[in-house]
């Protein structure tokens, strides 16, 4: 299926949401963990870091060796368990870097000089599915799927979208942690995806019934020369690929994965950024702090936030050639519709942000609180935050451009959570939006789509969380 036909067929509407299962089966949740059964494990060291300020996320830093502790510390700052919520006698784990519905999707994999490995989530280790020798020289690649069921369990026939913005999520988290480490981490643009699956043997691996694993993108991490991958020392590896299965009953949304063969990239493409440093607004909190506290606001209290704060966190999503954007996975074309509730010395109303040209444009004048939250499928984040935005761009001109857009937004998303936590407010993404109000009766333009929500604001208390070491 064509990208815009799975936006379109996808949309939620007041009277009809996207088709799901309609109800949560828990008995047959997926397990957000991924454990390969014959693949050597190994542990994973207490990371050493540093206290750098807030302005050393997207500022260059001392370059680190790669080696175990400091791949530990990279790992543990961009995709680790480093929470748990709880709640009576139940609890549940969150990472560092954000899911709709904590649910992730994602499996990180990493190709070093002697092997091929997986990232275990849950044992906080790497699990060496493939031995080799002189794989890639100078530093790492760094690859990432999505397992649509974990998404589709809850979300149904919508999953795609969701692991698409996840994706991005972890893109960005992963360029901030390698980039406090002083490494750059850039997107494989010139190797066709097809081939750079064949890196982990996604494309012969034998899954369990529905639980098949999407390609989504692939990195170079390096500290001063870009890597190099000897594509004919994989040819004989020997992959121990078993794993223990996630569900134990499951249901496959074809449209999924009709849709994903259609966005795999098969051509390089350019990435425009603007070549200039922010200012700074200091925080109380260094960056580790930001990353580590990032949590998802469970709602907001009705208050007002400052102007200079709104607008340094709009700049902060402008397509400069810093972290997180200097990846070049992007195409820079998301914009926002920002829906401005409660912000001192910026009028009321609903407002038009271009990153390109770093324009805000007053559009509709007025309290649209009410509108915000139904919009966003009657959610009280969208009536009681500071702002709430509502992600846009114009339609793909290219099938695999739509991944990329949406990882786009995933990717803004991610630097509006820690630019909130680094003012001490709070963010929260917005899946589940009602997609012609945002795009047709607000924007009033039927060649765009809506692709991402999320609200700033000062947080209630979330009384269930319980920070780990």
């Amino acid at each position: 299926m064509k990208s815009i036909e799975y936006h379109q067929t996808t949309r939620h509407y007041p009277n009809k949401f996207a088709k799901s299962l309609g109800y949560l089966d828990w008995a047959n949740q997926p397990s957000p963990y991924k454990e390969y059964i014959n693949a050597k494990k190994i542990p994973l060291p207490n990371p050493e870091i540093e206290k750098l300020t807030y302005e050393k996320l997207y500022l260059k830093n001392s370059s680190k060796e790669i080696n175990i502790q400091n791949l530990a510390a990279f790992l543990r700052y961009s995709a680790a368990i480093n929470a748990k919520k709880v709640l009576g006698m139940n609890e549940w784990y969150v990472r560092v870097n954000p899911s709709s519905g904590n649910l992730h999707p994602e499996e990180t994999y990493i190709i070093l000089k002697n092997g091929v490995y997986h990232f275990n989530v849950k044992e906080f280790c790497l699990e060496k599915i493939a031995k080799g020798e002189n794989l890639v020289e100078n530093g790492f690649v760094l690859i990432f799927t999505s397992i649509p069921l974990r998404e589709s369990w809850k979300y149904g026939e919508r999953a795609l979208r969701y692991c698409l913005l996840d994706t991005g999520h972890l893109i960005a988290s992963s360029r901030f942690s390698s980039n406090m480490l002083g490494w750059k981490m850039e997107y494989i643009n010139d190797i066709d995806e097809e081939k750079l699956s064949n890196l982990i043997n996604l494309n012969k691996a034998k899954f369990y019934e529905n639980e098949d694993e999407i390609f989504e993108a692939g990195f170079y991490v390096y500290r001063d020369k870009k890597p190099k991958i000897n594509f004919e020392n994989f040819k004989n590896l020997e992959f121990h690929l078993e794993y223990k299965k996630l569900a134990n009953d499951s249901v496959k949304w074809d449209i999924i994965f009709e849709t994903a063969k259609e966005l795999k990239r098969k051509e390089p493409f350019k990435t425009f950024l603007k070549d200039e440093i922010p200012k700074f607004i200091s925080s109380p909190f260094n960056a580790y702090e930001i990353i580590d506290n990032r949590r998802s606001a469970l709602g907001f209290i009705p208050s007002y936030i400052e102007k200079k704060d709104f607008l340094d966190i709009l700049d902060k999503t402008l397509p400069r050639n810093i972290p997180p954007f200097d990846v070049k996975v992007t195409l820079n074309r998301v914009d926002f519709i920002i829906f401005v509730n409660r912000v001192d010395g910026i009028e009321e109303g609903i407002y038009y942000f271009s990153r390109k040209e770093n324009s805000l444009t007053q559009i509709h004048k007025g309290d649209f609180s009410e509108a915000s939250k139904f919009a966003n499928c009657i959610q009280d984040l969208g009536k009681d935050s500071a702002f709430t935005i509502n992600m846009v761009s114009q339609k793909p001109k290219k099938e695999y451009e739509y991944k990329l857009l949406n990882f786009e937004a995933g990717i803004i998303g991610e630097v509006l959570y820690l630019e909130a936590e680094a003012k001490n407010l709070r963010g929260c993404g917005i899946g589940c939006f009602f997609d012609n109000l945002i795009t047709e009766e607000i924007l009033n333009n039927v060649n765009y789509l809506a692709l991402y929500g999320f609200s700033v604001g000062s947080p209630k208390t979330d009384g269930r969380i319980v920070k780990l070491n």
